[in-house]
């Protein structure tokens, strides 16, 4: 295995579930990502899958790609390749920080596919993209709305969604449909957590501070 595959992503996530009992003083972000959401339909109106990409800060990017070859203004095209592919193996097991649900209930997703790793040479930073496919396809009327989370449980990594264009309805058939985002305001978070959100091995930290996207369509959508 070469060395660079030490300095993927989940090697944060592990850092982060190293020490769950971390103390308040620690308990804040160390990576942050840029996110954007696509949501792809199928010909039913039916949400089918998600389109993710997380755009690195610099300071992770330029961790990740130390001493990877350059190819003109970005790396070679086996090394971001590979990258992907063993961010998005690792990702896995905590199901690529997405949660989908609808009305409390939770909606299984598949295997994330489509991984594609890149490199903006002005900006300094690395993103990563992948399709997140439903195990099965989804309608979103207003009576049952879908809602999707993507967050790092520990708040090792802070997720948050760019300030233009977030969310995007893509592919199929999805007229009557729309997608709402929901940012907490972070400061009453901290404010109102409970000493427990530190101290409870099985607190979800992150969660209080991720950003909900609710999509909904018009009856008889199916």
């Amino acid at each position: 295995m070469q060395s660079w595959f030490a300095r993927l992503f989940p090697f944060f996530v592990l850092l982060a579930i190293a020490n769950p009992l971390a103390p308040p003083a620690s308990a804040h972000p160390h990576v942050y990502i840029d996110m954007k959401t696509a949501f792809h339909f199928d010909d039913q109106g039916r949400l089918e899958s998600l389109r993710i990409t997380w755009i690195f800060d610099e300071f992770y990017s330029a961790f990740a790609v130390d001493g990877a070859t350059r190819s003109g203004s970005s790396y070679d095209e086996k090394f971001l390749s590979a990258l992907a592919e063993e961010n998005l193996k690792n990702l896995a097991e905590w199901n690529y920080f997405t949660e989908v649900t609808s009305q409390g209930t939770t909606i299984e997703t598949g295997k994330a596919a489509d991984g594609v790793s890149t490199w903006d040479d002005e900006t300094g930073r690395l993103s990563l993209a992948f399709s997140l496919p439903l195990k099965e396809a989804r309608a979103a009327p207003p009576e049952a709305p879908v809602s999707v989370r993507i967050f790092d449980p520990s708040y090792y990594i802070s997720i948050d969604y760019l300030p233009d264009a977030p969310v995007s309805l893509a592919d199929g058939s999805h007229e009557g449909c729309a997608a709402a985002v929901n940012v907490p305001e972070v400061e009453q978070v901290w404010t109102n957590l409970p000493e427990s959100a530190f101290t409870d091995p099985n607190s979800s930290l992150g969660a209080n501070f991720a950003s909900t996207v609710v999509l909904t369509c018009k009856s008889g959508k199916s």
